[in-house]
Parts: C-alpha cells; structure tokens; sequence
C-alpha cells in the first residue's frame, strides 16, 4: 500500500487586539487571507500585523523533522506603532471539522527576538504557542513557521484534514495565564511543572521534561553569538591607568560563544615602550587573563608624585569588545536532574514564570527540590527589583579568611602552629614601588595568635632587597610597618623577577582536614542571613493568621567542602574543593551532597542539624545548571541582576595571598570566585512546602504567583 497521504493542512490567518485604557473597551477582529497588512487602532495602543507568505500543506506527505524544516516557512510581523508597550499572545484557532490526530503535526516557530519553540507536536500545547511577550514602542518581531506532517504517521491519517489559524492577542496590559486554574492544578509544585508546555497531567510534564536530556554545562543559557567590535580610543587623562605593572600579552583569543578574550604570551610587568601594540585587560593581577573588554596598547605616559609613585596612563588605545550577534532561547525552561532525594526539576535560561511573592517580597523559583518542596532565591520587594535592590545586605562571607575553615558556613578554629609543614609557594601581590620590611626573626604572640618580625630588618622594594632578603632577612608580613602584625608570617626562599618571589607560609592554622569540616561558629554572612530571618519571617503571619514560617520546609543547603587536591587545612599547596572541578574543569554541576557534616538543615534526621532556621544560600552546582558559566557574561537568564553575590559553595585556598575563596554570580551574570571577606550581595534561599497552594497568579512578573496553606484555594 502506499506511503503516501493525502491530507489538506491550510492557514489563515486572524488577529484579536484586545486594548485595556484603564477600563476593557471590548475587541477588535479581522480576518486575513493572504492579505500583506492589517492595522487595529484603539487609543493609544497600536499594533501592525504583516504577513510575507501563506502557508499550505496540501496532499502532505510523511516526512523527517529535518526535511520538513527545509520547506518554506510562514513568516509573519507585528509592529508596535502606538505610543504604550504591547502585551501579545500568539496561538491558534482550529477549524471545529478537523479529522487529523494533532499528534501528526509537527511544527517549529522561531522569531528573531531569540525565540524558539524547538520541535514539537500539534498537541503538546493547548490554544497559546507563545504566551505573554512585551512590544515596546517602535518593536518590530518577525516570526517564521514551519508545520509538517510527522514521517511516523501511520495510514489512519489517509483522507483527513487539518485547519487552523493562526491568532495574535494584543492588549495594553499583561495576560495571567490562567491554565493552571482552568485545569486544577492549584499546588504550586504541580503547577510550576505543568505550564512547561500546558501538559495535561503532572507525569505527561515530568516526562517531557525529562525527554529534554542533560543540557551542555559548558554553555551560557540561553546561548548568545557574539562579535568582534573595535573602537579607537583617546584620552590624555588616561583610557586606562594604573600605579603598578600591567598583565600584557602580545596576542589574544576570543570565545564566540562567551563574549570574553584571553590574553596570550602573556607577561606581568611595568609598562615600557617595548610593549606597545601588546594587549591587556588593564588588569594588574597575573591571574586575570580573561575579560570582556581587551585593550590594544598604542600610546602611553608616566607622571610620578612626590613619594616616587608612578602612575601609568595609556592615552591611545584600541578597544574590542564582543557584541551580540544571535541569540537562542531554545535551551530556557525546565530540566531534570536527580539530588539526594529523588528527581529534581530545575529552572535554565531565560524564565519569565517563576515569580513568587511571598511574605512581603518577591522570589525567583529555583527548583523543585526530589520531595516536591520548591526552593526559591529572594529577589527584592517588587518583580522589578535589580541590582542591590536584589540582596538584602551587602555582606563578607566571612570576616576570618586565612585558613581553609572559613570558607565554611559555620566553621572551626581547631589550629595549631604550623612552622616547617607548608610547601612553597608563589607570591606576586607586591605593590611594584612600595618599601616592605624583612627581618632576620619572627615571633608567634599566642595571646593574639598573630606574628610579628624581631631581630635586625631592612626595609625597600622587593627589586631591590629581594637578595639581601633571601640571604639575611628571610621572613616577612609584606608589611610597610616594622612593628606590623600578621595572621601569616611568610619566609621568601626564592626571587623570580620584581614582583614575584618564591615563600613557604609560617601559619596557626587547623590542624587537619576533619577540624575545618567541624561546625562550631557561625559564619558573618549566616548571622547577617538569620538576623533577617528573624525580623522578616519567624513571628510574620498571613492574612490568614499562619505564620509564614509554617510554609517552609527544612530542606539541606549543601557547603560542600569536599576536597579535590591539597590537603584541606595546610596553606600551601593550594586546597581545591570539589566545586571546582565539577562547575569549573568538568562542567558537571551536582545536586547531590556527598559530606553529612556539609549538608546543613535544622534538624538532624535528613542534615548535620546546624541551621537555627531553614534559610541559606544558592550553591554555584545550582547557578550553573540555570545557565551561569565561569567567566562568561550572561545578562539574560533569571539569576542575573547586575550585582555580585554570594554563594555557598567554596572554591579554594589560596596560598599566594593566605585567602579563602568562595564562589559568586559577577555583575555581568558568570559565575566568578572571589576571597570571603569582599563585600558582595546575599541573596537568602528558601524551600516552601510540597503541599502550599497557589491563590493566584501566573509566575508571571506581572502576576507572581500568591501562596496560601488552604488545599485548593487557587481563585
């Protein structure tokens, strides 16, 4: 028999424009067959609807997903030519005399705004393909559509037909999609999974997200092209300056796919005519080496003080940049992943749904966690809150950085005098012009637990007394201060150039790696996190009279110290924990928590039982699986805001300056490391129960969803 079918699939094509002024003024409809442009006017909100082609599929034939992405598409344009943003809706009506199985259809819809539907059947959507999208004031979008009948087609479809149209809503104010209401979904846990694709049933939506796969770590979400952008620059004050030596390289590479540079052949030292047309990116540190803006030297000028200090102006330089080519949507949404108890779901990429407003502020949905409690980040008081407005506090980790302990949530001071343990190890924190002391001895204060030099001294540049320092005057604080005190003493062994130098750490440091696993003092960003907890959320009740803290669950915020290399305690050499070779090496973040003493909750049955509440932090496994990336700018997806903040996940001991790292998301959205007592942000993460039901909302930032105890309490 043959393959071949005959099935009549034609599309018209319809626009609804529904204008809200502040009162409803009633809709406006027009049909279109074919027709180039259609114009709907009413008050101030104007939107053009133009479409460039029809599309028929006429005696359709089975055929790949491939092939059918190869036939010509349905394009079609809406403009906002009014004077207040549009809010649309794209879907489709369907003629009542349809006798085709929808699941034969397949289609795929992209719009040069970054969407994509990714390939999809007829049926995995209701009557709404494309929910609320803003149109501001001059937008344009153009959207393309493919529709095909699927090659698994068997010979039930022979003689049936398919219609539809297609329908753009537009209106002045924001939609609330209101499915999960209309179908019963009023818990927040099954809701959040069902809107995925408006699935039917709660196990239909668990298994097309799992059907998703594991997404690519290593890419931003959503992914975004970049371009190469060069601007000449001219400054006499200086485009870029600085008082100590520049990282310069003669060359550099650039990641398409990151946005960011990376110097090559590269050398820290003073800037001198030798290094003209060399690139930098006007950092001074020796390991910032990528960035976003590079710099090509052209032209520079010293001036120095009265102190001898100079200062380093490069006057004309060319500047590139990486700018936005394409952008792709397509991996945004829900994923699946197993933690400790069960099969998360988690959010990625670009998510407009996940907006919860909850005792008095607004939070983001992270994810559901394997029991079905759904755990959010704290994003302000109001959906449209960025930048510090974001964080509750700007905040150290921790205020103690020089032991592998602190980067501990809550942490211990099990120490002991460490003279002859640690290796060697480089230091290049000098400041080039600055005099330091060296001295022949050092002294370990056991009242102050601090060190400080004895015994003769000299004093000057390391250029110019590293020698004498090595042979004569060994140990240092790298202070300025002959009487300066440390919380290391540093012995020099070895002179690499002007700004380098080979040290071994005289440290009172833990004693082993089980004393910093071992949770006896709070941490500052804990205390400034449950200090908040108490004001805002302990005694606070609904307006029902339940407290708020009766909606959360005591969920375990994972401080994963497990080591990766090193020994843990000892300051050199450096101390990896495992973050860094899943989130940064491998790019395989976890939600799992492999140490009982880093699994911190209230109470001990599922944790070590340390927290005083059921509150704490983003770990960074869970800011990459939502689409960070180290080093990456990623100002598109749901954790961006604009500011640093803190995560719960360290990174290492440093042992070139004595410094604990901990994990951050940047300003620019990558995922970064920074030492534990810079200020940053602190963002709090909670869990609420399986069982909270919805009482209104979308997820939507106009509608965020509303929260009650009350079982099927959804309006």
């Amino acid at each position: 028999m043959s393959r071949k079918k005959a099935i009549v699939l034609s599309i018209s094509i319809v626009l609804l424009c529904l204008c809200t002024l502040g009162i409803t003024l009633g809709y406006l409809t027009k049909t279109m067959f074919g027709e180039k442009e259609v114009s709907i006017v009413t008050g101030t909100l104007k939107v053009d609807f133009e479409d460039s082609n029809f599309l028929s599929l006429d005696n359709a034939t089975p055929m790949s997903d491939r092939k059918g992405q190869e036939l010509e598409p349905y394009t079609f344009t809406i403009t906002n030519t009014g004077n207040i943003t549009a809010y649309y809706q794209i879907g489709f009506e369907e003629d009542p005399g349809n006798t085709l199985n929808t699941r034969y259809v397949k289609m795929r819809m992209t719009g040069d705004n970054g969407y994509d539907s990714d390939i999809m059947s007829r049926d995995n959507f209701q009557e709404i393909l494309l929910n609320e999208q803003a149109l501001e004031v001059n937008e344009t979008v153009t959207y393309q559509l493919w529709m095909w009948l699927d090659e698994d087609a068997d010979n039930s479809v022979q003689g049936t037909i398919y219609k539809s149209k297609v329908v753009v809503n537009a209106q002045s104010s924001p939609y609330e999609n209101r499915y999960c209401y209309e179908n019963g979904f009023t818990n927040l846990a099954d809701c959040m999974l069902v809107m995925e694709r408006e699935s039917g049933s709660v196990e239909e939506a668990k298994e097309m997200i799992a059907a998703k796969g594991t997404p690519d770590f290593s890419k931003i979400a959503p992914e975004v092209s970049y371009q190469e952008v060069t601007t000449n620059m001219n400054n006499e004050n200086g485009v870029i300056t600085t008082t100590q030596h520049f990282t310069l390289g003669k060359g550099y590479t650039k990641d398409e796919s990151t946005g960011m540079f990376t110097l090559t052949d590269y050398h820290n030292n003073s800037l001198t005519e030798e290094y003209l047309d060399y690139y930098t990116c006007g950092s001074t540190a020796g390991t910032i080496t990528t960035c976003s803006i590079m710099y090509q030297i052209k032209k520079f000028a010293t001036t120095t003080d009265s102190g001898g200090n100079i200062t380093y102006r490069v006057t004309k330089a060319v500047r590139h940049t990486m700018e936005e080519s394409e952008t792709s949507v397509a991996s945004s949404g829900l994923y699946a992943a197993e933690d400790d108890q069960g099969t998360s779901y988690y959010y990625r990429g670009a998510i407009k749904n996940n907006y919860v407003s909850f005792a008095g502020f607004i939070w983001r949905i992270i994810r559901q966690n394997g029991d079905g409690s759904i755990r959010m980040i704290y994003s302000g008081t109001s959906p449209s809150s960025t930048g510090s407005a974001t964080s509750i506090v700007s905040s150290v980790y921790n205020s103690k950085y020089w032991d592998p302990t602190y980067v501990g949530y809550k942490y211990s001071e099990n120490f002991s005098l460490h003279e002859t343990e640690n290796s060697t190890t480089t230091y290049n924190s000098f400041r080039e012009n600055t005099n330091y002391y060296f001295g022949e001895e050092y002294e370990f204060d056991e009242s102050s637990k601090k060190f400080h030099l004895t015994g003769e001294m000299i004093q000057g540049k390391w250029s110019e007394v590293g020698e004498d320092a090595i042979t004569s005057y060994p140990y240092t604080c790298f202070s300025t201060n002959s009487t300066g005190t440390c919380n290391v003493m540093f012995q020099v062994t070895g002179y690499t150039n002007g700004y380098t130098a080979i040290v071994k750490p005289i440290s009172y440091s833990s004693i082993d790696y089980n004393s910093i696993l071992q949770n006896i003092t709070d941490s500052t960003i804990k205390e400034e996190i449950d200090a908040w907890y108490e004001e805002n959320i302990l005694s606070k009740t609904d307006e029902e009279g339940n407290k708020w803290s009766s909606y959360l669950s005591d969920e375990v915020f994972c401080n994963d110290r497990s080591l990766y290399s090193g020994s843990g305690y000892l300051l050199s050499p450096t101390s990896y924990f495992y973050s860094y070779r899943r989130v940064a090496n491998l790019k395989t973040p976890s939600l799992s928590c492999s140490q009982e003493l880093d699994r911190f909750t209230v109470d001990s049955s599922n944790g070590n039982g340390e927290l005083d509440y059921p509150i704490g932090l983003i770990t960074a496994d869970e800011a990459s699986m939502a689409g960070g990336v180290l080093s990456a700018v990623n100002t598109r997806y749901y954790l961006y805001t604009g500011q640093n903040y803190w995560t719960l996940s360290p990174y290492h001991f440093n042992p070139g300056n004595s410094h604990a790292y901990v994990w951050n998301v940047s300003p620019t959205g990558s995922l970064d490391v920074t030492w534990i007592e810079g200020a940053l942000g602190v963002r709090p993460v909670i869990n609420i129960k399986s069982d909270v039901q919805i009482t209104s909302g979308d997820g939507s930032a106009a509608h965020p969803f509303q929260l009650s105890l009350l079982t099927d309490s959804f309006e």
